[in-house]
C-alpha cells in the first residue's frame, strides 16, 4: 500500500489542512482530513514519506528570480534592475516562469491565472513554506523545487480547472469523474464541509498523477533552470483524473 499526501498550506494553521489517500490493488481510499495543521505536524507528516509515496503541497516553492535580484539590488543600494523596459521587468517581478507557463493553460478555463507570490499575500504563505522546507532539509529530507523528489508543488485551483471541477468543491462532482475513489467512514462529509480539506484532497490526487507521469514538466533547459530556483507547478493532464484508477494504471511511474 502506498500513500499520497495533500497539503493545502496557508499562513494561519487554522486554514491549513492535509489529506491522505491510500492506494492498493483493492483501490484508493481517502482517509479523514486533518485540519488546523501546525508546523510540527506538517514536518512530521512530510518526513514520514517512504519510497513510492509523494506529497503535493499547494504553495509556491520559491519567488521569481527577477524579484529576488531586484530586492537584493535595492538592499545593496545598487541600481534598480528595471530602470529600462519597466513593463516587461514588472511582469517578471510578478510571476515565476512556471506561473507564466501555467497561465496559458488555466486562464482560458477560468479567466484568470496564478496569483503572484511576490506581489500578493500569497508571499506570506510561501514564507511559511520556506521555513518548513528549510527544517525538512536540516532533518535530512531536502525538497527539490522541481518536484523531482517526493514533495512536489501543486496548484489545487488550477488542477480543479483542468479536471473540470473549477466551479465547485463537491465530492459528488469529484466522484462523477473518479468513481473509483472511496472514503473511509465520515471522511466524505468532512471534505464536503471544509474547502481547505477539499483542496488538500485535490493536492493528494495530483501527487498521484505526478507518480504516474501525468503532470506537466519543464519543457526545455531554460524552464528547468528556472524551476530549480523558483519552483514548478505540476498541473495534471486534462484526462488524468480518470486514469488514476488503480485498476487501470498502466503508465510507468516517475523516478522518486
Amino acid at each position: 500500500m502506498e500513500r499520497t499526501i495533500g497539503v493545502d498550506l496557508a499562513v494561519d494553521p487554522r486554514a491549513t489542512a492535509t489529506a491522505e489517500i491510500c492506494w492498493s490493488q483493492d483501490g484508493a481510499e481517502a482517509r479523514s482530513p486533518r485540519l488546523c495543521c501546525k508546523d510540527e505536524y506538517l514536518l512530521d507528516l512530510l518526513s514520514s514519506l517512504v519510497s513510492g509515496e509523494r506529497a503535493g503541497v499547494g504553495c509556491p516553492f520559491g519567488w521569481p528570480t527577477a524579484f529576488v535580484e531586484a530586492v537584493a539590488a535595492h538592499a545593496g543600494h545598487q541600481r534598480w534592475p528595471g530602470s529600462t523596459g519597466r513593463a516587461d521587468h514588472y511582469g517578471r517581478l510578478r510571476l515565476r516562469m512556471t506561473d507564466r507557463v501555467a497561465d496559458a493553460t488555466i486562464r482560458p478555463l477560468t479567466g484568470r491565472g496564478p496569483l503572484s507570490v511576490s506581489m500578493d499575500k500569497l508571499g506570506a504563505t510561501a514564507a511559511r513554506w520556506a521555513f518548513l522546507a528549510d527544517q525538512l532539509a536540516a532533518g535530512g529530507y531536502p525538497v527539490d523545487r522541481t518536484g523531482a523528489r517526493q514533495v512536489v508543488e501543486v496548484y489545487p485551483a488550477g488542477a480543479r480547472a483542468v479536471w473540470r471541477l473549477a466551479g465547485t468543491r463537491s465530492t459528488q462532482a469529484l466522484l462523477q469523474v473518479a468513481p473509483w475513489l472511496r472514503f473511509e467512514p465520515g471522511a466524505q462529509q468532512a471534505y464536503e464541509r471544509n474547502e481547505h480539506a477539499f483542496d488538500a484532497l485535490i493536492a493528494a490526487l495530483v501527487a498521484r498523477a505526478v507518480t504516474l507521469g501525468l503532470t506537466s514538466l519543464p519543457r526545455n533547459g531554460q524552464e528547468e533552470q528556472a524551476a530549480a530556483i523558483e519552483g514548478w507547478i505540476h498541473l495534471p493532464e486534462p484526462d488524468s483524473l480518470a486514469r488514476l484508477d488503480p485498476d487501470q494504471e498502466d503508465t510507468p511511474s516517475q523516478t522518486t
